[in-house]
């Protein structure tokens, strides 16, 4: 078997991109150069890698099967020189991040800015999206890292949790006046308003306060974007439940504003996720170091809101 680290890297990124010209591109290879590399890929291995479609290309169940054990083995290959020089040297290589999407655009920027700082060598990319769909990117390779919510319904996984934060329900800036300081749950369930569809973290939580006092939610918009949420509630058409990482800016703008909710207080963990299967590679370990650090640093500092824990490992 002759299969190299490029054609592994040329496969990986078609399989991001869907697609051997949008591949071409991020690699800056001709295409037709690209498609005989996956094509003696194809050949070495004795299987079909991609189902070829008119609007691109999808992995076939063996696509599937490579893919995780392609990132692992190009992860691994990527921080070979950090590991060798067991952190004498500056860890290099590639990092892949997952960040839910409340806290993307308080903490992306500022990580980018340390990584870039301290670890020039690391080559980090971030993935934004909805709480659900991380473990699976975890566990497959897709992404060294997670920063997620809710990690002891993790099974399999290396958690830290780093901080609780609580929800408030937030409204236009007009109509929050006049609402109390703090709002009862059995009051916010008679308003209007806009959540996340049920898949999502946030919204499991809310409906589990709600059948807990045997109510039923009024949810009049199901949106699994924080800056549409945002969007509705500005234009007064709904309110929301939703951390105050997500939606930070509005509030400074006096678009929106926030109450505490009570009776109970809504609350979750956001943590730093990891597999517990495989080891980290030299760069994704000093990754999630940084991580936790500015993470901590951005709630103690008010950047972030909510309540720092403590810092012991979980495992489930």
């Amino acid at each position: 078997m002759n299969v190299t680290l490029r054609q592994l890297r040329y496969f990986v990124e078609i399989a991001r991109s869907r697609s051997f010209s949008r591949a071409s591109e991020h690699l800056n290879i001709a295409q037709p150069a690209l498609s005989q590399n996956i094509s003696a890929l194809e050949e070495d291995l004795g299987r079909s890698l991609f189902d070829r479609r008119p609007r691109g290309v999808e992995l076939t169940a063996a696509g599937h099967r490579l893919l995780a054990s392609a990132m692992e083995l190009l992860a691994r290959a990527d921080g070979l020189k950090g590991d060798l020089e067991g952190g004498e040297a500056r860890p290099a290589g590639a990092v892949r991040l997952w960040v839910a999407g409340s806290l993307a655009g308080t903490l992306v920027a500022p990580l980018f800015k340390a990584v870039a700082a301290q670890c020039p060598g690391v080559e980090l990319t971030v993935r934004e999206g909805l709480s659900f769909e991380a473990p699976a990117l975890v566990e497959s390779g897709q992404a060294h890292l997670a920063v997620m919510p809710s990690p002891s319904e993790l099974q399999g996984m290396e958690s830290l949790p780093i901080f609780e934060e609580r929800f408030m329900l937030f409204g236009a800036h007009a109509l929050m006046r006049r609402k109390p300081d703090e709002i009862a749950f059995s009051d916010v369930v008679d308003l209007p308003l806009a959540e996340p569809d049920r898949a999502h973290d946030l919204r499991k939580i809310i409906e589990r306060a709600a059948n807990a006092i045997d109510r039923r939610l009024d949810v009049r918009y199901e949106l699994n974007s924080p800056a549409m949420l945002v969007g509705v509630v500005k234009e007064g058409l709904a309110f929301s439940i939703m951390p105050p990482s997500a939606c930070r800016e509005a509030v400074a703008a006096r678009a929106i504003a926030g109450r505490p909710v009570v009776g109970p207080e809504l609350s979750r963990v956001q943590a730093v996720v990891w597999p517990r299967d495989r080891a980290l590679t030299a760069a994704a370990s000093v990754v999630r170091d940084m991580l936790v650090k500015l993470i901590r640093e951005m709630v103690q500092d008010g950047r972030l809101e909510g309540r720092l824990i403590g810092s012991t490992h979980k495992k489930k």
